[in-house]
Protein backbone atom coordinates (compact mmCIF):
# COMPACT_ATOMS: atom_id res chain seq x y z
CA UNK A 1 0.00 0.00 0.00
CA UNK A 2 1.16 3.60 -1.33
CA UNK A 3 2.21 5.71 1.96
CA UNK A 4 0.75 9.15 -0.34
CA UNK A 5 -2.36 8.73 -2.51
CA UNK A 6 -1.34 9.93 -6.08
CA UNK A 7 -3.86 13.53 -5.66
CA UNK A 8 -1.84 14.11 -2.15
CA UNK A 9 1.59 13.10 -4.28
CA UNK A 10 0.38 16.35 -6.70
CA UNK A 11 -0.96 18.37 -4.19
CA UNK A 12 2.67 18.08 -1.79
CA UNK A 13 4.65 18.71 -5.68
CA UNK A 14 2.85 21.85 -6.45
CA UNK A 15 3.16 23.41 -2.99
CA UNK A 16 6.99 23.02 -3.05
CA UNK A 17 6.49 24.89 -6.50
CA UNK A 18 7.69 21.87 -8.90
CA UNK A 19 6.72 20.89 -12.46
CA UNK A 20 6.50 17.23 -12.94
CA UNK A 21 10.00 17.28 -14.87
CA UNK A 22 11.70 18.84 -11.53
CA UNK A 23 10.31 16.46 -9.57
CA UNK A 24 11.36 13.76 -11.75
CA UNK A 25 14.76 14.84 -11.87
CA UNK A 26 15.51 14.99 -8.18
CA UNK A 27 14.61 11.19 -8.04
CA UNK A 28 16.22 10.62 -11.28
CA UNK A 29 13.70 8.98 -13.01
CA UNK A 30 11.80 10.30 -16.19
CA UNK A 31 8.85 12.58 -16.08
CA UNK A 32 6.47 10.21 -17.75
CA UNK A 33 7.37 8.06 -14.77
CA UNK A 34 5.76 10.81 -12.20
CA UNK A 35 3.27 11.74 -14.13
CA UNK A 36 1.86 7.57 -14.05
CA UNK A 37 2.28 8.08 -9.67
CA UNK A 38 0.10 11.26 -9.98
CA UNK A 39 -2.27 9.79 -12.33
CA UNK A 40 -5.80 8.44 -10.37
CA UNK A 41 -5.84 4.85 -9.22
CA UNK A 42 -8.52 3.91 -11.13
CA UNK A 43 -6.16 4.91 -14.56
CA UNK A 44 -4.40 1.60 -16.50
CA UNK A 45 -1.58 3.96 -16.47
CA UNK A 46 -1.51 4.49 -12.71
CA UNK A 47 1.71 3.32 -11.10
CA UNK A 48 2.34 3.21 -7.52
CA UNK A 49 5.43 5.31 -6.51
CA UNK A 50 7.84 2.87 -4.74
CA UNK A 51 8.84 3.87 -1.02
CA UNK A 52 12.29 4.12 -1.61
CA UNK A 53 11.55 6.49 -3.96
CA UNK A 54 9.10 8.77 -2.30
CA UNK A 55 11.63 8.73 0.66
CA UNK A 56 14.38 10.36 -1.44
CA UNK A 57 11.93 12.85 -2.64
CA UNK A 58 10.73 14.30 0.61
CA UNK A 59 14.84 14.07 1.73
CA UNK A 60 15.95 16.57 -1.04
CA UNK A 61 13.00 19.10 -0.60
CA UNK A 62 13.05 19.03 2.94
CA UNK A 63 9.76 17.43 3.35
CA UNK A 64 9.35 14.94 6.60
CA UNK A 65 8.88 11.34 5.52
CA UNK A 66 6.35 9.86 5.55
CA UNK A 67 4.98 13.30 4.09
CA UNK A 68 1.44 12.87 5.28
CA UNK A 69 0.46 13.42 9.20
CA UNK A 70 -1.85 10.31 10.56
CA UNK A 71 -4.96 12.60 10.29
CA UNK A 72 -3.92 13.08 6.26
CA UNK A 73 -2.72 16.17 6.36
CA UNK A 74 0.23 16.93 3.94
CA UNK A 75 3.27 17.79 5.91
CA UNK A 76 5.03 20.13 3.32
CA UNK A 77 8.35 22.05 4.75
CA UNK A 78 7.62 25.85 5.51
CA UNK A 79 11.21 26.68 4.32
CA UNK A 80 11.42 29.03 1.26
CA UNK A 81 14.59 28.86 -1.03
CA UNK A 82 15.65 31.39 -3.23
CA UNK A 83 18.45 31.89 -5.76
CA UNK A 84 19.52 34.95 -7.06
CA UNK A 85 22.04 34.02 -10.24
CA UNK A 86 23.39 34.88 -13.26
CA UNK A 87 26.00 33.41 -15.84
CA UNK A 88 28.28 36.78 -15.81
CA UNK A 89 29.85 37.77 -12.73
CA UNK A 90 29.51 41.35 -11.48
CA UNK A 91 26.40 41.97 -11.58
CA UNK A 92 25.22 42.69 -8.45
CA UNK A 93 24.28 38.79 -7.24
CA UNK A 94 26.20 38.54 -4.15
CA UNK A 95 25.35 41.83 -2.84
CA UNK A 96 21.77 41.88 -4.02
CA UNK A 97 21.40 38.20 -2.21
CA UNK A 98 23.01 39.72 1.20
CA UNK A 99 21.00 42.43 1.58
CA UNK A 100 17.27 40.51 0.69
CA UNK A 101 18.53 38.17 3.67
CA UNK A 102 19.40 41.04 5.48
CA UNK A 103 15.96 42.52 5.23
CA UNK A 104 14.14 39.35 5.75
CA UNK A 105 16.06 38.99 9.65
CA UNK A 106 15.38 42.37 9.95
CA UNK A 107 11.50 41.49 9.62
CA UNK A 108 11.73 38.48 11.98
CA UNK A 109 12.58 35.79 10.01
CA UNK A 110 15.28 32.89 10.52
CA UNK A 111 17.53 33.40 7.59
CA UNK A 112 20.68 31.81 6.28
CA UNK A 113 23.07 31.81 3.04
CA UNK A 114 24.53 28.69 1.34
CA UNK A 115 27.33 30.47 -0.89
CA UNK A 116 30.12 29.42 -2.98
CA UNK A 117 30.99 32.92 -3.88
CA UNK A 118 35.10 33.17 -3.87
CA UNK A 119 34.78 36.62 -2.12
CA UNK A 120 33.05 35.24 0.59
CA UNK A 121 35.76 32.49 0.83
CA UNK A 122 38.45 35.38 0.90
CA UNK A 123 37.07 37.07 3.07
CA UNK A 124 36.78 34.07 5.61
CA UNK A 125 40.42 33.19 5.29
CA UNK A 126 41.99 36.49 5.21
CA UNK A 127 43.33 37.27 8.82
CA UNK A 128 43.33 41.06 7.89
CA UNK A 129 39.31 40.70 7.84
CA UNK A 130 39.22 38.93 11.23
CA UNK A 131 37.35 41.23 12.67
CA UNK A 132 34.97 41.27 10.18
CA UNK A 133 34.41 38.06 10.26
CA UNK A 134 33.73 38.82 14.05
CA UNK A 135 30.44 40.56 12.97
CA UNK A 136 29.07 38.12 11.43
CA UNK A 137 28.66 36.25 14.58
CA UNK A 138 25.84 38.35 15.93
CA UNK A 139 24.12 38.54 12.85
CA UNK A 140 20.80 37.64 12.06
CA UNK A 141 21.71 35.73 9.09
CA UNK A 142 23.63 33.00 9.10
CA UNK A 143 26.24 32.04 6.46
CA UNK A 144 26.85 28.54 5.18
CA UNK A 145 29.96 27.82 2.87
CA UNK A 146 28.74 25.09 0.18
CA UNK A 147 31.44 22.82 0.63
CA UNK A 148 30.63 22.62 4.10
CA UNK A 149 26.06 21.29 3.45
CA UNK A 150 25.20 18.62 1.80
CA UNK A 151 22.50 19.61 -0.87
CA UNK A 152 20.89 16.58 -1.50
CA UNK A 153 21.18 13.00 -0.80
CA UNK A 154 23.06 12.06 -3.92
CA UNK A 155 25.35 15.25 -4.10
CA UNK A 156 28.50 13.61 -3.22
CA UNK A 157 28.08 10.74 -5.45
CA UNK A 158 27.11 12.66 -8.47
CA UNK A 159 30.67 14.86 -7.51
CA UNK A 160 32.78 11.87 -7.20
CA UNK A 161 30.80 10.81 -10.72
CA UNK A 162 32.01 14.15 -12.45
CA UNK A 163 35.48 13.68 -11.23
CA UNK A 164 35.63 10.31 -12.75
CA UNK A 165 34.42 11.14 -16.62
CA UNK A 166 36.66 14.30 -16.70
CA UNK A 167 39.72 12.01 -15.90
CA UNK A 168 37.91 9.55 -18.21
CA UNK A 169 37.57 12.19 -20.69
CA UNK A 170 41.30 13.66 -20.49
CA UNK A 171 43.36 10.61 -19.76
CA UNK A 172 45.72 12.20 -17.08
CA UNK A 173 47.10 10.13 -14.86
CA UNK A 174 50.34 12.35 -13.32
CA UNK A 175 49.17 13.12 -9.66
CA UNK A 176 50.40 16.32 -9.99
CA UNK A 177 48.51 17.17 -12.96
CA UNK A 178 45.71 15.63 -11.45
CA UNK A 179 45.87 17.84 -8.30
CA UNK A 180 46.74 20.89 -10.80
CA UNK A 181 44.16 20.14 -13.00
CA UNK A 182 41.40 19.06 -11.04
CA UNK A 183 42.15 20.33 -7.51
CA UNK A 184 38.78 22.43 -6.70
CA UNK A 185 37.06 19.25 -7.12
CA UNK A 186 38.81 17.01 -5.28
CA UNK A 187 39.18 19.60 -2.07
CA UNK A 188 35.02 20.17 -2.80
CA UNK A 189 34.39 16.61 -2.62
CA UNK A 190 36.27 16.02 0.24
CA UNK A 191 34.81 18.60 2.67
CA UNK A 192 31.35 17.28 1.30
CA UNK A 193 32.40 13.88 2.96
CA UNK A 194 32.58 15.29 6.28
CA UNK A 195 29.79 18.17 5.78
CA UNK A 196 28.38 19.05 9.38
CA UNK A 197 25.50 20.18 7.77
CA UNK A 198 22.94 18.99 5.40
CA UNK A 199 20.03 20.87 3.54
CA UNK A 200 17.35 18.66 4.37
CA UNK A 201 18.10 19.61 8.49
CA UNK A 202 18.54 23.86 7.60
CA UNK A 203 15.00 23.85 5.86
CA UNK A 204 13.75 23.13 9.22
CA UNK A 205 15.54 25.37 11.28
CA UNK A 206 15.04 28.42 9.06
CA UNK A 207 11.92 30.37 7.23
CA UNK A 208 14.27 31.30 4.35
CA UNK A 209 17.67 30.16 2.93
CA UNK A 210 19.11 31.88 0.11
CA UNK A 211 20.90 30.15 -2.57
CA UNK A 212 24.56 31.57 -3.67
CA UNK A 213 25.59 29.00 -6.01
CA UNK A 214 28.00 30.64 -8.96
CA UNK A 215 27.02 29.02 -11.98
CA UNK A 216 25.89 25.86 -10.93
CA UNK A 217 22.05 25.79 -12.49
CA UNK A 218 21.18 21.89 -11.74
CA UNK A 219 21.22 22.59 -8.21
CA UNK A 220 19.75 26.23 -8.07
CA UNK A 221 16.73 24.65 -10.58
CA UNK A 222 16.23 21.41 -8.40
CA UNK A 223 16.43 23.12 -4.74
CA UNK A 224 14.95 26.53 -5.57
CA UNK A 225 11.11 27.99 -5.03
CA UNK A 226 12.26 31.31 -6.70
CA UNK A 227 14.66 32.34 -9.29
CA UNK A 228 15.44 35.91 -9.64
CA UNK A 229 17.95 36.38 -12.92
CA UNK A 230 20.14 39.01 -12.80
CA UNK A 231 20.69 41.33 -15.63
CA UNK A 232 22.89 44.24 -16.04
CA UNK A 233 21.12 47.44 -17.55
CA UNK A 234 24.07 48.75 -18.73
CA UNK A 235 25.83 45.78 -20.52
CA UNK A 236 24.26 44.16 -23.69
CA UNK A 237 26.90 41.26 -23.14
CA UNK A 238 24.56 40.42 -19.36
CA UNK A 239 21.06 40.44 -21.72
CA UNK A 240 23.08 37.71 -24.24
CA UNK A 241 24.50 35.99 -20.98
CA UNK A 242 21.07 35.92 -19.76
CA UNK A 243 19.59 34.00 -22.72
CA UNK A 244 21.66 31.38 -22.73
CA UNK A 245 21.06 30.84 -19.00
CA UNK A 246 17.31 30.84 -20.14
CA UNK A 247 18.15 28.61 -22.72
CA UNK A 248 20.09 25.98 -20.77
CA UNK A 249 17.71 26.12 -17.76
CA UNK A 250 14.67 25.43 -20.02
CA UNK A 251 16.64 22.70 -21.63
CA UNK A 252 17.77 21.44 -18.10
CA UNK A 253 13.73 21.38 -17.37
CA UNK A 254 12.73 19.05 -19.97
CA UNK A 255 12.32 21.98 -22.84
CA UNK A 256 9.39 23.30 -20.42
CA UNK A 257 9.57 26.79 -19.29
CA UNK A 258 10.73 27.42 -15.51
CA UNK A 259 7.40 28.83 -13.69
CA UNK A 260 9.61 30.18 -10.85
CA UNK A 261 12.09 31.93 -12.55
CA UNK A 262 12.12 35.20 -12.73
CA UNK A 263 14.26 38.55 -14.68
CA UNK A 264 15.70 41.51 -12.32
CA UNK A 265 16.73 44.53 -13.47
CA UNK A 266 19.65 46.44 -11.73
CA UNK A 267 21.59 49.53 -12.95
CA UNK A 268 18.78 50.79 -14.45
CA UNK A 269 19.29 55.07 -15.07
CA UNK A 270 16.35 56.71 -16.33
CA UNK A 271 17.61 60.40 -17.28
CA UNK A 272 16.85 63.45 -18.91
CA UNK A 273 18.39 65.30 -21.80
CA UNK A 274 21.47 66.88 -19.76
CA UNK A 275 19.64 69.92 -18.98
CA UNK A 276 20.36 69.71 -15.44
CA UNK A 277 23.92 70.07 -15.71
CA UNK A 278 23.59 72.88 -18.00
CA UNK A 279 23.92 75.25 -15.47
CA UNK A 280 27.08 74.45 -14.19
CA UNK A 281 29.00 74.54 -17.60
CA UNK A 282 29.63 78.07 -19.30
CA UNK A 283 31.29 76.50 -22.38
CA UNK A 284 28.26 76.47 -24.93
CA UNK A 285 30.52 73.43 -26.87
CA UNK A 286 31.08 71.89 -23.46
CA UNK A 287 27.49 72.05 -22.66
CA UNK A 288 26.41 70.43 -25.76
CA UNK A 289 29.15 67.19 -25.22
CA UNK A 290 27.64 67.02 -22.01
CA UNK A 291 23.83 67.29 -23.71
CA UNK A 292 25.24 64.61 -26.25
CA UNK A 293 27.13 61.98 -23.71
CA UNK A 294 23.37 61.65 -21.35
CA UNK A 295 21.00 61.45 -24.73
CA UNK A 296 23.65 58.75 -26.15
CA UNK A 297 24.05 56.77 -22.36
CA UNK A 298 20.01 56.77 -22.23
CA UNK A 299 19.88 55.15 -25.85
CA UNK A 300 22.39 52.69 -24.95
CA UNK A 301 20.26 52.08 -21.68
CA UNK A 302 16.85 52.31 -23.93
CA UNK A 303 18.48 49.56 -26.01
CA UNK A 304 19.65 47.03 -23.46
CA UNK A 305 16.32 47.08 -21.66
CA UNK A 306 14.31 46.37 -24.76
CA UNK A 307 16.60 43.57 -25.49
CA UNK A 308 16.15 42.25 -22.18
CA UNK A 309 12.37 42.87 -21.96
CA UNK A 310 12.50 40.32 -25.18
CA UNK A 311 13.88 37.39 -23.14
CA UNK A 312 11.37 34.90 -22.79
CA UNK A 313 10.73 35.09 -18.91
CA UNK A 314 8.89 37.31 -17.24
CA UNK A 315 10.38 40.61 -15.30
CA UNK A 316 10.07 41.47 -11.41
CA UNK A 317 8.70 44.95 -11.53
CA UNK A 318 10.91 46.09 -9.04
CA UNK A 319 14.35 48.16 -11.15
CA UNK A 320 17.15 48.41 -9.08
CA UNK A 321 19.11 51.64 -9.56
CA UNK A 322 22.74 53.11 -9.35
CA UNK A 323 21.92 53.51 -5.50
CA UNK A 324 23.00 50.51 -4.17
CA UNK A 325 26.80 51.21 -5.51
CA UNK A 326 26.70 54.73 -4.54
CA UNK A 327 25.95 54.20 -1.14
CA UNK A 328 28.76 51.27 -1.42
CA UNK A 329 31.23 54.27 -2.45
CA UNK A 330 29.54 56.56 0.06
CA UNK A 331 30.62 53.86 2.85
CA UNK A 332 34.08 53.21 1.81
CA UNK A 333 35.02 56.98 1.84
CA UNK A 334 35.18 57.19 5.32
CA UNK A 335 37.32 53.83 6.35
CA UNK A 336 40.30 52.35 4.90
CA UNK A 337 40.62 48.97 2.85
CA UNK A 338 40.42 46.63 5.43
CA UNK A 339 37.42 48.27 7.08
CA UNK A 340 35.28 49.03 3.63
CA UNK A 341 32.45 47.24 1.89
CA UNK A 342 32.95 43.27 1.99
CA UNK A 343 30.74 40.43 1.58
CA UNK A 344 28.82 40.65 4.81
CA UNK A 345 28.01 44.15 4.63
CA UNK A 346 24.24 45.28 3.37
CA UNK A 347 22.86 48.70 2.57
CA UNK A 348 19.97 48.08 4.93
CA UNK A 349 22.16 48.33 7.76
CA UNK A 350 24.84 51.11 6.69
CA UNK A 351 22.24 53.12 4.88
CA UNK A 352 18.76 51.98 6.23
CA UNK A 353 16.74 55.37 5.24
CA UNK A 354 18.59 55.31 1.27
CA UNK A 355 17.02 54.67 -1.65
CA UNK A 356 18.89 51.37 -2.22
CA UNK A 357 17.43 50.14 0.81
CA UNK A 358 13.92 50.61 -0.22
CA UNK A 359 14.98 49.14 -3.81
CA UNK A 360 15.59 46.49 -1.71
CA UNK A 361 12.50 46.37 0.67
CA UNK A 362 10.46 46.52 -2.77
CA UNK A 363 12.22 43.65 -4.08
CA UNK A 364 12.18 41.69 -0.87
CA UNK A 365 8.36 42.19 -0.88
CA UNK A 366 8.24 41.06 -4.64
CA UNK A 367 10.35 38.10 -3.45
CA UNK A 368 7.88 37.24 -1.01
CA UNK A 369 4.59 37.16 -2.98
CA UNK A 370 6.48 34.64 -5.76
CA UNK A 371 7.54 32.09 -2.79
CA UNK A 372 3.41 32.68 -1.35
CA UNK A 373 1.34 32.39 -3.68
CA UNK A 374 1.14 32.62 -7.95
CA UNK A 375 2.70 35.78 -8.94
CA UNK A 376 2.69 37.03 -12.14
CA UNK A 377 5.69 39.64 -13.24
CA UNK A 378 6.03 42.42 -15.95
CA UNK A 379 4.82 40.53 -19.80
CA UNK A 380 7.76 39.95 -21.86
CA UNK A 381 7.83 41.12 -25.69
CA UNK A 382 7.59 38.57 -28.55
CA UNK A 383 11.14 38.45 -30.20
CA UNK A 384 10.18 39.83 -33.96
CA UNK A 385 11.27 36.81 -36.75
Amino acid sequence: MSLISPSDLKNLRRSLRLTCEQAAISIDIKARAWRSYETSADCKSHRTIPERSLRVFCERHGVPYPPTSNDGRLLSVGCKIISITAYKGGVGKSPITVDVATELARRGSRVAIITGDVVYRCSMGDEMREHRRLKIKNSPVTYFDESDVILYSAELRDLERKLEEDLAGTGVLDPGEIRFCYGYQIERIKRKKVASHALSTLVKEYDYILLDLNRDMYRTLLLSNVIALVLDNRCLSSIWSAEQYCEDIIAMNGGRPVSHLYTLITNHAPCGDGTEYLEYIDDEADAEQVRREVIESYEHQSEVYLEARKLRVPMLRTFMTKAHSMEIARYNSTRGFWDGYCYFDSVVDFAPDSLASDEIRRLTDELIDCVTREYHGMVYLPRSA
